[in-house]
């Protein structure tokens, strides 16, 4: 059963909170590093114009490596766990997706803890667990469904390739209201829409 490396994901969570900081970090910096140079300006002063451009932009260097350094590993390392465990799940419920089917219609929603997939307004559901994360923010829960849209776009693109016959193939994201978005197509009249087939080529 797929399923996320805790510890690995703590990990990554941990760096990511650290690169958030930095951010702040640079913010902060930012902001008193102008607040000083009013300062300096106001009170004509030579010494606080020197600490203002000596200081500000070390501080603010340092902020930005620390906060890229832990968007690639940390930030980065969660999206391929993301990605991974969607390739995954999808792979033990395949059956789930009813390739056999030639006409298919997805829908993909979320809620406080989960991304899940039905198909044709059928009951059946893939159900993507993001509990691990604790907290599934908006941000986070957007680009697990993003990964899951693309996974689902690559997968009947590559299987139409594989020669897989498909008259239709789309699929819609449902907000927070419950109210489907427009639809997505990704096979249309028996071939790849371009969109579709140009984001599969970008996914490999």
């Amino acid at each position: 059963m797929a399923q996320f490396d805790v510890e690995k994901l703590k990990k990554y969570q941990r760096g990511e909170r650290v690169g958030t900081v930095a951010l702040f970090f640079c913010a902060a910096v930012f902001f008193a590093f102008a607040a000083l140079l009013i300062v300096a300006r106001a009170r004509e002063s030579a010494v606080l114009n020197v600490v203002a451009w000596a200081s500000a932009p070390p501080l603010l260097v340092v902020g930005a490596a620390v906060a890229a350094y832990c968007n690639l590993k940390f930030g980065c390392g969660i999206t391929a766990m993301i990605k991974k465990y969607v390739t995954e799940t999808l792979i033990e419920n395949a059956h789930a997706l009813r390739p056999e089917k030639t006409s298919l219609s997805f829908e993909i929603g979320a809620d406080e803890t989960s991304v899940q997939i039905s198909v044709n307004g059928g009951k059946e559901r893939i159900v993507f667990d993001f509990s691990p994360f604790g907290k599934f923010t908006l941000s986070r829960r957007a680009a697990a469904m993003s990964a899951v849209a693309d996974k689902l776009n690559s997968t009947f693109i590559k299987l139409y390739e594989r020669g897989s016959a498909y008259s239709s193939v789309e699929y819609r994201v449902i907000n927070g209201k419950k109210k489907a978005g427009k639809p997505v197509p990704v096979i249309v009249d028996g071939k790849p829409d371009p969109r579709a087939f140009k984001a599969c080529l970008k996914s490999k």
